[in-house]
């Protein structure tokens, strides 16, 4: 006994040196790799692999695995050696592999020249990446599923700052697996592809960010990208005679018929593959061809994109940049008169040329990069395939919409969705803010849900006066010019019940629905210049002690802040 607890103790002692001496190596190849700096981030992550290799030696040889039947001094050891050979897993088959294909895939490789890809790299990089993403994800799930409860302080610390660090790299590891699984096919390495482009316009809101503004057509073959057809929402017929295609019963109830029949209203469920197939339908039956997926994008994302272009000459208009783009795409535009043609003319050439800009192979790949994540991580870029394999793989990640957003946000995610009534372009002058908490006092368990909507109109008191009529539309929809209606639908997670809308402390009426798995709230909110209204939805939790509540909102043009209450 006292020579296997010697060799235990002093294995135990050696590994954690080595462990311990992998910590650094850890952080400086993440700094390496954020920098770019590819030959830094190889020796860091080769130097990382050795010691988390030399500790997995050390606490994986029988005698050890031995002591593991041992009460409360088994269960620590059982830790150890776990955590020892998931990070040698993750460094090893994972972490190293990346970065070594990171000297020959880089940041650069994802950017257009000549409005191409290369997909040659891209595609040789699938097997690494698949491999390293399952590697990772092994790494992540073993160290989840050791018990803290039982550990000694240390090793539970430990377990806690590892899980989390895996938590975060194999989300990574995902991502690029993703990408690299789709894009290439996406881009038409199999066949030319063609896609719809929804520019969304959050001047006039929608639950996934704003109306079509302006929909174009993208072609895709073998990584070269041209643009084709572009078309305004005066392209297509002001109202259908029928519905384009049959909504889900759910859907008709929270929002009628008005999805499937306005190009405008495809985007006012937070359910993205649906808004992605009326709009693939409304399109062939204006223009005919085969539509084989649809992407959405706002001017923020665009904003984001031309940090990495410059600035973008736009024939007869001053030149977008990344600062002015979403003052001028979404408000100074319409000062300049009441011609809806002009201004569709204005977007269908602001759009060409940013396109132009962005694959032209000018732009810096770190920044595009940048603003590409970014403009994925506000849910400002969403996407859909036609074909089911795809599809399949996207439905599973947070570019499919912000109904799969809320869903990955976990079981305590509440949805709030904003789509404008007042017909006009106010959502440059609607400022929102969204406060949620919970409070566990009842009998059973759970918690009582407030998600508390503030939302102000900031148009000057003479807006009706003052204010274009494309941007008021002059009460031609009901609401008087200058105000600003807006629905607001809150979206509860499955299981949730449903507690009622209050105002001040008062209950008000509301409308009541589902979607799914999912209590819906449905709440009109009209507000003239200068006024504000706060409203509490409030809910019951699905399970006991799920007192921590998160919110998954509409991309606004004003970014809207999210507190505690």
């Amino acid at each position: 006994m006292i020579g296997v607890a010697a060799w235990v103790g002093v294995r135990g002692w050696l590994a954690s040196r080595e462990l311990q001496a992998a910590a650094p190596q850890a952080s400086v190849a993440q700094k390496a790799i954020a920098a770019g700096d590819v030959a830094s981030a190889s020796t860091a992550a080769h130097g990382l692999a050795k010691h988390a290799a030399s500790a997995a030696s050390l606490t994986g040889d029988p005698v050890w695995r031995a002591t593991e039947v041992l009460p409360w001094v088994g269960g620590n050891l059982r830790a150890v050696r776990v955590l020892s050979s998931s990070l040698d897993e993750a460094a090893g088959s994972a972490i190293v592999p990346l970065v070594d294909l990171g000297s020959s895939l880089g940041v650069s490789s994802f950017r257009p020249q000549n409005g191409a890809i290369d997909l040659k790299p891209l595609i040789a990089a699938r097997p690494t990446a698949d491999r390293a993403q399952a590697a990772m994800t092994r790494a992540s799930h073993a160290v989840n599923a050791i018990d803290p409860t039982a550990l000694a302080g240390p090793i539970a610390d430990a377990r806690s700052k590892l899980a989390s660090a895996l938590g975060t790299a194999s989300g990574i590891t995902d991502g690029l697996d993703t990408t690299l699984k789709v894009l290439p096919t996406m881009l038409g390495s199999d066949g030319p592809r063609n896609y719809l482009v929804l520019f969304q316009n959050n001047a006039e809101l929608r639950a996934a960010g704003g109306i079509p503004g302006e929909v174009a057509l993208l072609h895709a073959e073998n990584g070269a990208i041209s643009l084709g057809t572009q078309a305004s929402t005066g392209d297509f017929p002001h109202h259908l005679d029928a519905p384009v295609m049959a909504l889900p019963d759910e859907t008709r109830a929270l929002y009628g018929d008005r999805p499937a029949e306005y190009v405008q209203d495809v985007t006012m469920t937070p359910d993205f593959p649906l808004t992605a197939q009326l709009a693939t339908a409304m399109w062939t039956q204006r223009f005919g061809g085969t539509i084989d997926g649809v992407v959405a994008v706002d001017p923020v994302a665009l904003s984001y994109l031309l940090t990495a272009t410059g600035p973008v000459a736009v024939p007869g208009a001053q030149p977008l940049t990344a600062e002015n783009a979403v003052q001028t795409l979404l408000v100074t535009s319409y000062t300049w008169g009441d011609d809806q043609a002009a201004q569709d003319a204005y977007f269908n050439s602001a759009a060409r040329s940013a396109f132009t800009a962005i694959l032209g192979g000018g732009s810096k790949p770190d920044a595009l990069l940048k603003g590409l994540v970014r403009s994925s991580q506000e849910n400002r870029i969403s996407l859909w395939s036609a074909n089911a394999a795809e599809q399949k793989i996207l439905g599973k990640t947070t570019l499919s919409g912000l109904s799969a957003v809320q869903k990955a946000a976990g079981p305590q995610a509440y949805g709030v969705y904003l789509n404008d009534s007042t017909g006009g372009k106010m959502g440059a002058y609607l400022t929102t803010a969204v406060d949620v908490g919970a409070k566990t006092t009842r009998g059973d368990g759970r918690s009582d849900v407030s998600i508390r909507v503030t939302m102000t109109n900031t148009a000057p008191a003479d807006a009706a006066a003052t204010l274009p009529f494309l941007v008021t539309a002059g009460g031609h929809y009901g609401v008087p010019a200058g105000d600003i209606a807006t629905n607001v639908v809150v979206y509860a997670p499955p299981g949730a019940f449903e507690g009622g809308v209050e105002k001040d402390g008062t209950l008000v009426d509301y409308q009541s629905g589902t979607d799914g798995a999912h209590r819906v709230q449905t709440l009109q909110v009209s507000l003239s210049p200068g006024t504000s209204a706060s409203y509490t939805f409030r809910f019951v939790s699905a399970k006991p002690r799920q007192n921590a509540p998160v919110v998954v909102h509409t991309p606004v043009m004003n970014s809207i802040e999210v507190g505690r209450l």
